[in-house]
């Protein structure tokens, strides 16, 4: 039976998504693997009921070579549920570039865009009636 999921996203420098992950959006490392050069190769990041994954590239090839490629290119979004969306807009707004300014969906949800170092679209979202 299920009980969980968690993201794991290929990035290109996991110390550049740790600090936007951390800095914009208030995660805590809560695990780390060193790679190369001080650098490191792998992180779980987390915060509220939030988990992500963060890998680089090269070492997500090694481990799965379907995945290989010459650079990161985004194949997935983030669809984050608050409880407070116009605050987290603020505060997102006066530190971060917004993708896709609030608005409201086609499925009733009120929501925003923002892309993270890597180019992965994370939205935000109050369901209708929240």
């Amino acid at each position: 039976m299920y009980t969980n999921m968690t993201t794991n996203l290929m990035v290109e420098s996991v110390d550049a998504s740790v600090a936007f992950y951390r800095d914009i959006l208030g995660f805590s490392i809560v695990a780390s693997v060193p790679g190369k050069k001080d650098a490191l190769q792998f992180a779980i990041l987390a915060k509220d009921n939030l988990t992500l994954m963060l890998q680089e590239r090269t070492s997500l090839a090694e481990e799965y070579p379907t995945l290989a490629t010459a650079r990161v290119r985004p194949s997935a979004t983030l669809y984050i549920n608050t409880d407070d969306l116009n605050g987290l807009y603020q505060e997102l707004k006066a530190k971060h570039a917004i993708l896709c300014d609030m608005h409201t969906s086609f499925y009733g949800a009120k929501e925003f865009a923002i892309a993270d170092t890597d180019g992965y679209v994370l939205t935000f979202a109050e369901q209708a009636g929240a």
